[in-house]
C-alpha cells in the first residue's frame, strides 16, 4: 500500500476503532477500583475513566504499530493522553488525525529492538558471554519515551554498562546508561495471589489458574518439585511442577491433582476475589495491579516492556515487563492484572514496598503459549 493511501486509511478508520474499548468501564470490579483509588490517588470516577482510556489507547497503539511499519517509534500512555512516536513529520500529521499525540523521534522502534536483541543473543551465548562482565548491571531495555536503549547499572559499573551497550552497535546518541542504587532480586519467599510452598521449604504465590493446573514464576521451583497449599510446610498436596524455565525466562506450570479446584479469580486480600476475564496485553503507561501473599494487592502503572534483567547480578531473564507497583519476597509468581485482564506473574523486585521499590513481571501470554495451556476465566 502506498504511503498516501496508508495514511488516509489510518485517518479514516482508526478513530472508529479507538472509540470501542475492549473492556467496558462499568465492569470494573469494586476491589480493583478500591486498590486503584488507594495506590494511584484517584477517586472512583477517575479510576473508571482511567481504565476505559487505557483500553482504548492500547487498541489505538496496537493498530498504529502494525500499520505505520518502520516509521513507528513506540507508543505509550501518560497523563490521560496517548502518545505515538514516529520518525517523520508527514506520518505525525496523520497519527494526530487518528486521535493520538504524535512525537517525532530520531530512531525507529525496530532499530532499537534489533540492538537489544543483539545484546540478548550475545549474553545468551555461553562462549560470547564470557567476554562480557555484567557485574553491577541491573537491566537493559528500550525506553520508548526517551527513544533510547537504556542500560541500568550501579555507579561503579558504568564502564561495563557502556561495553555491554556497544554490543548493540548503536551510536552514543541512541543509548543511555542510568545509575541505580541496587540490583533487582527474585521475589520468592488455586486462586491467584494465594501462597503455596515448594518442597516444604520456600514460598511463592499462585499466578493464574489454567487448564490442568496453574502458572507461576520459574524461579519458584524446578520440574518435579512438590507443591503444597498454604504459607507453611505440611499443607494439602496441590501438584508438581510439570515445567519450569529460569533463567532466560521466568515461567512455570504446575499440574495439579484431580481434587484441586481451579478458579478464574485473584485474591483481593480484602475477603473476596477478583474475576479474570482474559489476557489482553495492556500498553505501556496503563494502570496495573498485582496480588501476592506477602504484600497483598498493590497497584501502579506499566513503566516498561521487553526488559532484560540480571537478577542478583547473575541470572539473566529476557522479556520482562516493569511496573511501579511494589512487591516483596514471597510475592513471586503472583498475579499481575489490568482491569480484569491478566498481564503476567511477579518475577522480581528492586527495593520492596517499604523502600518505594518497583517490580518486574513475566508476561502471561508467552507462558500460556509455551506450555500450551488455556486461561481459566471467571
Amino acid at each position: 500500500m502506498e504511503l498516501t493511501n496508508l495514511l488516509s486509511f489510518l485517518a479514516v478508520m482508526l478513530p472508529v476503532a479507538y472509540g470501542a474499548p475492549t473492556q467496558a468501564a462499568d465492569s470494573l470490579h469494586p476491589e480493583i477500583l478500591n486498590a486503584m483509588m488507594r495506590d494511584l490517588g484517584l477517586n472512583a470516577e477517575q479510576a473508571v475513566a482511567r481504565v476505559s482510556h487505557d483500553n482504548q489507547a492500547t487498541e489505538l497503539i496496537s493498530q498504529l504499530s502494525g500499520s505505520i511499519g518502520d516509521k513507528f517509534a513506540g507508543g505509550w500512555i501518560d497523563a490521560g493522553k496517548t502518545y505515538v512516536g514516529v520518525t517523520d513529520q508527514a506520518t505525525a500529521e496523520h497519527v494526530k488525525a487518528a486521535g493520538a499525540v504524535p512525537v517525532v523521534m530520531n530512531t525507529s522502534l525496530s532499530k532499537l529492538e534489533a540492538a537489544k536483541e543483539a545484546m540478548d543473543q550475545h549474553l545468551s551465548s555461553a562462549i560470547q558471554a564470557r567476554d562480557t562482565d555484567t557485574t553491577g548491571i541491573a537491566s537493559y531495555f528500550v525506553d520508548v519515551t526517551a527513544n533510547k536503549l537504556v542500560v541500568e547499572s550501579l555507579a561503579d559499573s558504568q564502564e561495563r554498562a557502556h561495553a555491554l551497550a556497544a554490543r548493540g552497535n548503536l551510536s552514543e546518541g541512541d543509548y543511555e546508561v542510568r545509575i541505580v542504587k541496587s540490583l533487582p532480586s527474585a521475589a520468592a519467599s488455586v486462586i491467584g495471589g494465594n501462597s503455596y510452598v515448594i518442597n516444604g521449604k520456600t514460598r511463592c504465590s499462585y499466578g493464574f489458574a489454567v487448564s490442568g493446573g496453574f502458572v507461576s514464576a520459574g524461579h519458584c521451583g524446578n520440574q518435579g518439585d512438590r507443591v503444597t497449599a498454604g504459607a507453611s510446610a505440611g499443607g494439602e498436596y496441590v501438584g508438581d511442577f510439570a515445567g519450569s524455565t529460569f533463567p532466560g525466562k521466568d515461567m512455570s506450570y504446575v499440574k495439579t491433582a484431580s481434587s484441586v479446584q481451579l478458579y478464574g479469580a485473584i485474591n483481593n486480600y480484602n475477603g473476596g476475589t477478583i474475576p479474570v476475564k482474559g489476557s489482553q496485553e495492556a500498553a505501556q503507561g496503563a494502570s496495573v495491579c498485582r496480588s501476592g501473599y506477602t504484600t497483598g494487592v498493590r497497584c501502579g502503572t506499566i513503566t516498561g516492556k521487553d526488559q532484560t534483567v540480571i537478577l542478583d547480578g547473575v541470572n539473566k531473564v529476557y522479556g520482562l515487563s516493569r511496573s511501579s507497583a511494589c512487591c516483596d519476597h514471597g510475592d513471586s509468581g503472583g498475579s499481575f492484572y489490568s482491569g480484569s485482564q491478566g498481564q503476567g506473574v511477579t518475577s522480581a523486585t528492586n527495593g520492596g514496598c517499604s523502600d518505594g521499590g518497583y517490580s518486574y513481571f513475566q508476561p502471561l501470554n508467552p507462558i500460556l503459549q509455551n506450555y500450551g495451556v488455556s486461561l481459566i476465566t471467571g
